[in-house]
């Protein structure tokens, strides 16, 4: 399913650093948005709305942390 008309900002960033990563972005049609990992050890449900305002903040770090995403990145 492709990317939905609108999504706030910063969860499209949030989408989009995932997508730069190389993890596989779905698009239910529900409230959330469903990320897998290159290796397919590791998803994750990102909410479109969040109330948390440090919500994209702690997904990244959820990401940085992934040890698939470190090895992609040379670290």
């Amino acid at each position: 399913m492709a990317r939905p008309p609108k999504l706030r900002k910063d969860i499209a960033e949030l989408i989009g650093e995932f997508e730069r990563a190389g993890w596989r972005v779905v698009y239910p049609k529900s409230g959330y948005v469903k990320v897998l990992c290159p290796c397919g050890d590791h998803k994750r449900w990102i909410h479109k709305t969040p109330s948390d305002p440090n919500y994209c903040k702690n997904a990244l770090q959820w990401l940085y942390r992934q040890p698939c995403y470190r090895e992609r990145q040379g670290r």
